[in-house]
């Protein structure tokens, strides 16, 4: 028995010096995301703020894939684990809950308006139409990439893979969002604890 938790300790020290780098890495491509948010709150026209939000997320993406053992841990090749009409419902319905949840964020937001920060911008035109192609597939892949797959595997030794990791990476998503006030802090926490939950 003795012998048993020992190497299980030992199992859980190895693992924990193994994904340490990570975690730096990962401290490294937030700084990166939250170094473009500072910037775009002092941005006043669409083309701007995009561009200072696609530079942030464009860099946190590429310090992970510069780094073999980051890029490991944020791009693994592999079959996918459900089937493409399930991610299309995971889409839909991540869509729907987001609507549901914009009464009680905005209520929030006007409890609290210090917390509100900046707010997005509504680009018009051609800066709209590419903002929702490029825009829209760079949020889902960045945020998908460093806030679902390479945290969760960079603090598993640490957290584990259960109700404790869902939480900690739920609560680390929602905060990136500090700047757009309270409501969509504890949104995004939200949404992202139901969808982390289900697809692990």
């Amino acid at each position: 028995m003795e012998e048993r938790s020992s190497g299980n300790s030992k199992e859980r020290a190895n693992n924990r010096s193994i994904t340490q780098p990570l975690i730096w890495w990962f401290v490294l491509a937030l700084m990166a995301l939250v170094a473009s948010q500072v910037m775009r709150l002092h941005q006043h026209q669409a083309l701007s703020w995009l561009l200072w939000d696609y530079a942030g997320r464009i860099t946190a993406l590429t310090i992970l894939a510069a780094v073999p053992s980051a890029r490991i841990a944020a791009f693994p090749t592999g079959e996918r684990q459900i089937s493409l009409f399930e991610i299309v419902l995971w889409i839909v319905g991540i869509c729907l809950l987001d609507r549901f949840v914009q009464l009680p964020q905005s209520l929030l937001n006007a409890a609290f308006p210090t917390t509100v920060l900046g707010a997005y911008p509504h680009p018009t035109g051609w800066l709209k139409a590419f903002d929702l192609f490029f825009g829209l597939a760079l949020v889902a892949i960045s945020e998908e990439v460093i806030f679902r797959r390479y945290i969760r595997l960079a603090f598993r030794p640490y957290l584990g893979d259960g109700i404790l990791a869902v939480l900690t990476t739920s609560v680390l998503f929602g905060a990136i969002h500090w700047w757009a006030g309270l409501g969509n802090v504890l949104s995004a926490a939200a949404v992202s604890t139901d969808r982390r939950n289900t697809l692990s």
